[in-house]
Protein backbone atom coordinates (compact mmCIF):
# COMPACT_ATOMS: atom_id res chain seq x y z
CA UNK A 1 0.00 0.00 0.00
CA UNK A 2 1.09 3.54 -0.69
CA UNK A 3 1.69 5.92 2.18
CA UNK A 4 -0.38 9.01 2.71
CA UNK A 5 0.32 11.95 4.98
CA UNK A 6 -2.56 12.67 7.34
CA UNK A 7 -3.10 16.01 9.09
CA UNK A 8 -5.39 16.28 12.10
CA UNK A 9 -7.04 19.63 12.75
CA UNK A 10 -6.80 20.74 16.37
CA UNK A 11 -9.75 23.15 16.25
CA UNK A 12 -12.42 24.38 18.60
CA UNK A 13 -16.01 23.59 17.63
CA UNK A 14 -18.08 25.32 20.28
CA UNK A 15 -21.58 24.41 21.37
CA UNK A 16 -22.84 27.93 20.68
CA UNK A 17 -21.94 27.65 16.97
CA UNK A 18 -23.64 24.24 16.77
CA UNK A 19 -26.85 25.67 18.27
CA UNK A 20 -26.80 28.80 16.11
CA UNK A 21 -26.70 26.65 12.97
CA UNK A 22 -29.98 25.01 14.06
CA UNK A 23 -31.93 28.00 15.34
CA UNK A 24 -34.47 29.95 13.33
CA UNK A 25 -33.97 33.10 15.38
CA UNK A 26 -30.20 33.19 14.86
CA UNK A 27 -27.83 32.92 11.94
CA UNK A 28 -24.85 30.54 11.69
CA UNK A 29 -21.51 31.66 13.11
CA UNK A 30 -19.61 32.89 10.04
CA UNK A 31 -17.40 35.27 12.00
CA UNK A 32 -14.05 36.55 10.77
CA UNK A 33 -12.45 34.87 13.80
CA UNK A 34 -13.84 31.50 12.74
CA UNK A 35 -12.73 31.97 9.13
CA UNK A 36 -9.26 32.95 10.30
CA UNK A 37 -8.97 29.77 12.38
CA UNK A 38 -10.01 27.62 9.41
CA UNK A 39 -7.63 29.40 6.97
CA UNK A 40 -4.81 28.87 9.44
CA UNK A 41 -5.50 25.12 9.52
CA UNK A 42 -5.89 24.80 5.73
CA UNK A 43 -2.67 26.74 5.10
CA UNK A 44 -0.75 24.71 7.66
CA UNK A 45 -1.91 21.46 6.00
CA UNK A 46 -0.71 22.78 2.62
CA UNK A 47 2.66 23.76 4.03
CA UNK A 48 3.08 20.27 5.47
CA UNK A 49 2.03 18.84 2.09
CA UNK A 50 -0.59 16.64 3.73
CA UNK A 51 -2.62 14.33 1.49
CA UNK A 52 -5.61 14.26 3.85
CA UNK A 53 -6.86 16.82 6.37
CA UNK A 54 -9.28 15.44 8.96
CA UNK A 55 -11.53 17.87 10.85
CA UNK A 56 -14.06 17.28 13.66
CA UNK A 57 -17.78 16.58 13.42
CA UNK A 58 -20.04 19.66 12.96
CA UNK A 59 -16.99 21.83 12.24
CA UNK A 60 -17.87 23.53 8.92
CA UNK A 61 -20.88 25.81 8.23
CA UNK A 62 -23.06 24.65 5.33
CA UNK A 63 -22.50 27.88 3.40
CA UNK A 64 -18.73 27.27 3.36
CA UNK A 65 -19.11 24.05 1.34
CA UNK A 66 -18.26 25.66 -2.04
CA UNK A 67 -15.14 27.25 -0.55
CA UNK A 68 -13.98 23.90 0.90
CA UNK A 69 -14.61 22.13 -2.42
CA UNK A 70 -12.64 24.76 -4.35
CA UNK A 71 -9.77 24.50 -1.86
CA UNK A 72 -9.67 20.70 -2.13
CA UNK A 73 -9.60 20.88 -5.92
CA UNK A 74 -7.10 23.71 -6.21
CA UNK A 75 -4.63 22.42 -3.63
CA UNK A 76 -5.28 18.72 -4.40
CA UNK A 77 -5.81 17.83 -0.74
CA UNK A 78 -8.50 15.46 0.55
CA UNK A 79 -10.74 17.08 3.16
CA UNK A 80 -12.85 14.97 5.54
CA UNK A 81 -15.15 16.84 7.92
CA UNK A 82 -18.55 17.11 9.53
CA UNK A 83 -20.95 19.80 8.33
CA UNK A 84 -23.01 21.77 10.81
CA UNK A 85 -26.60 20.49 10.97
CA UNK A 86 -28.40 21.09 7.68
CA UNK A 87 -32.00 21.89 8.67
CA UNK A 88 -34.82 21.02 6.26
CA UNK A 89 -38.50 20.72 7.21
CA UNK A 90 -37.87 20.63 10.96
CA UNK A 91 -35.27 17.88 10.57
CA UNK A 92 -31.60 18.41 11.31
CA UNK A 93 -29.25 16.36 9.14
CA UNK A 94 -25.77 15.67 10.46
CA UNK A 95 -23.69 15.16 7.31
CA UNK A 96 -20.21 13.80 6.81
CA UNK A 97 -18.32 15.11 3.79
CA UNK A 98 -15.36 13.61 1.96
CA UNK A 99 -13.69 15.71 -0.74
CA UNK A 100 -11.29 13.61 -2.80
CA UNK A 101 -9.11 15.40 -5.36
CA UNK A 102 -7.80 13.82 -8.54
CA UNK A 103 -6.21 14.79 -11.84
CA UNK A 104 -7.78 13.88 -15.16
CA UNK A 105 -5.74 12.69 -18.13
CA UNK A 106 -5.57 16.22 -19.47
CA UNK A 107 -4.05 17.22 -16.13
CA UNK A 108 -7.24 19.03 -15.21
CA UNK A 109 -7.62 19.32 -11.43
CA UNK A 110 -10.87 18.02 -10.05
CA UNK A 111 -12.36 16.80 -6.77
CA UNK A 112 -15.09 14.27 -6.03
CA UNK A 113 -17.52 15.14 -3.25
CA UNK A 114 -19.08 12.37 -1.18
CA UNK A 115 -21.88 13.12 1.31
CA UNK A 116 -23.37 10.78 3.89
CA UNK A 117 -26.03 11.39 6.54
CA UNK A 118 -25.15 10.17 10.03
CA UNK A 119 -26.74 6.77 10.73
CA UNK A 120 -26.79 7.03 14.53
CA UNK A 121 -27.36 10.17 16.57
CA UNK A 122 -26.15 10.19 20.17
CA UNK A 123 -28.83 10.62 22.87
CA UNK A 124 -27.31 14.01 23.84
CA UNK A 125 -27.48 15.21 20.24
CA UNK A 126 -31.15 14.14 19.92
CA UNK A 127 -31.85 15.92 23.22
CA UNK A 128 -30.24 19.14 21.96
CA UNK A 129 -32.24 19.00 18.72
CA UNK A 130 -35.47 18.41 20.67
CA UNK A 131 -34.87 21.52 22.77
CA UNK A 132 -34.65 23.40 19.46
CA UNK A 133 -37.87 21.67 18.28
CA UNK A 134 -36.08 19.65 15.65
CA UNK A 135 -35.87 15.97 14.87
CA UNK A 136 -32.73 14.08 13.96
CA UNK A 137 -32.64 13.32 10.23
CA UNK A 138 -31.30 9.78 10.58
CA UNK A 139 -31.97 7.31 7.76
CA UNK A 140 -34.16 4.27 8.46
CA UNK A 141 -32.12 1.13 9.27
CA UNK A 142 -32.61 -0.32 5.75
CA UNK A 143 -31.27 2.87 4.22
CA UNK A 144 -28.20 3.16 6.43
CA UNK A 145 -24.99 3.34 4.43
CA UNK A 146 -21.24 3.43 4.90
CA UNK A 147 -18.72 4.01 2.13
CA UNK A 148 -15.60 2.01 1.41
CA UNK A 149 -13.32 4.31 -0.56
CA UNK A 150 -10.15 3.53 -2.44
CA UNK A 151 -8.13 6.64 -3.19
CA UNK A 152 -4.41 6.93 -3.98
CA UNK A 153 -4.14 3.16 -3.45
CA UNK A 154 -5.36 3.50 0.13
CA UNK A 155 -8.64 1.95 1.32
CA UNK A 156 -10.56 3.80 4.00
CA UNK A 157 -13.97 4.39 5.55
CA UNK A 158 -15.15 7.35 7.60
CA UNK A 159 -17.36 7.17 10.68
CA UNK A 160 -19.27 10.00 12.28
CA UNK A 161 -18.92 10.07 16.07
CA UNK A 162 -21.62 7.89 17.71
CA UNK A 163 -21.62 5.46 14.74
CA UNK A 164 -18.34 4.11 16.11
CA UNK A 165 -20.13 2.87 19.21
CA UNK A 166 -22.02 0.29 17.12
CA UNK A 167 -19.84 -2.82 17.04
CA UNK A 168 -21.59 -4.37 14.02
CA UNK A 169 -21.23 -1.19 11.98
CA UNK A 170 -17.62 -0.92 13.01
CA UNK A 171 -16.93 -4.47 11.85
CA UNK A 172 -18.40 -3.99 8.35
CA UNK A 173 -15.01 -3.45 6.79
CA UNK A 174 -12.96 -6.06 8.63
CA UNK A 175 -9.72 -6.79 6.69
CA UNK A 176 -10.66 -4.23 4.05
CA UNK A 177 -9.25 -0.99 5.45
CA UNK A 178 -5.84 0.60 5.60
CA UNK A 179 -7.20 3.42 7.74
CA UNK A 180 -10.45 4.33 9.45
CA UNK A 181 -11.22 8.05 9.80
CA UNK A 182 -13.49 9.35 12.55
CA UNK A 183 -14.98 12.84 12.85
CA UNK A 184 -16.24 13.32 16.39
CA UNK A 185 -17.58 15.95 18.76
CA UNK A 186 -17.57 14.28 22.14
CA UNK A 187 -16.60 15.05 25.70
CA UNK A 188 -16.31 11.39 26.68
CA UNK A 189 -12.71 11.13 25.56
CA UNK A 190 -11.89 7.97 27.56
CA UNK A 191 -14.84 6.05 26.12
CA UNK A 192 -13.83 7.00 22.58
CA UNK A 193 -10.22 6.12 23.26
CA UNK A 194 -11.34 2.57 24.13
CA UNK A 195 -13.49 2.44 20.99
CA UNK A 196 -10.74 3.65 18.65
CA UNK A 197 -8.23 1.27 20.21
CA UNK A 198 -10.53 -1.71 19.81
CA UNK A 199 -11.33 -0.64 16.23
CA UNK A 200 -7.60 -0.50 15.42
CA UNK A 201 -7.16 -3.94 17.00
CA UNK A 202 -10.25 -5.64 15.52
CA UNK A 203 -9.96 -4.19 12.03
CA UNK A 204 -6.17 -4.22 12.14
CA UNK A 205 -5.89 -0.81 10.51
CA UNK A 206 -4.78 2.67 11.40
CA UNK A 207 -7.41 4.84 13.07
CA UNK A 208 -7.37 8.65 12.79
CA UNK A 209 -9.80 10.66 14.88
CA UNK A 210 -10.43 14.40 15.06
CA UNK A 211 -12.36 15.81 18.03
CA UNK A 212 -13.07 19.40 19.06
CA UNK A 213 -9.95 20.78 20.76
CA UNK A 214 -11.59 21.74 24.06
CA UNK A 215 -12.18 18.04 24.77
CA UNK A 216 -8.99 16.74 23.15
CA UNK A 217 -8.55 13.09 22.23
CA UNK A 218 -7.67 13.60 18.57
CA UNK A 219 -5.30 10.82 17.63
CA UNK A 220 -3.75 8.55 15.04
CA UNK A 221 -3.43 4.96 16.23
CA UNK A 222 -1.20 2.33 14.70
CA UNK A 223 -1.98 -1.35 15.25
CA UNK A 224 0.75 -3.88 15.87
CA UNK A 225 0.59 -7.51 16.92
CA UNK A 226 0.70 -6.97 20.64
CA UNK A 227 -0.41 -3.42 21.22
CA UNK A 228 -1.86 -0.23 19.84
CA UNK A 229 0.55 2.66 19.70
CA UNK A 230 -0.29 6.34 19.45
CA UNK A 231 1.39 7.97 16.49
CA UNK A 232 -0.26 11.21 17.59
CA UNK A 233 -2.37 11.94 20.64
CA UNK A 234 -3.64 15.44 21.31
CA UNK A 235 -4.77 16.53 24.74
CA UNK A 236 -6.41 19.62 23.26
CA UNK A 237 -5.74 23.34 23.55
CA UNK A 238 -7.04 26.64 22.29
CA UNK A 239 -4.69 27.14 19.35
CA UNK A 240 -5.92 26.20 15.91
CA UNK A 241 -3.18 24.03 14.48
CA UNK A 242 -2.57 20.73 12.74
CA UNK A 243 -0.50 17.65 13.52
CA UNK A 244 0.74 15.36 10.80
CA UNK A 245 1.92 11.79 10.45
CA UNK A 246 2.50 9.39 7.58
Amino acid sequence: NDKIKVALANMLVDRDSIQRACRKDQSPNLSYQRQKGLYHILNAANKEEADVLLLPELSIPVSWLPFMAAHSRRKQIALIFGLEHWVLDERAYNILVEMLPYNTDENYKSSMLVFRVKNYYAPKEIELLHTLRLRAGAPKPKKQRYHLIRWKNVSFATYNCFELANIEHRALFKSKLDILFACVWNRDVNYYQHITESAARDLHCYVAQSNTSHYGGSCVLQPSRSSISNKIYVKGGENHCILTTT
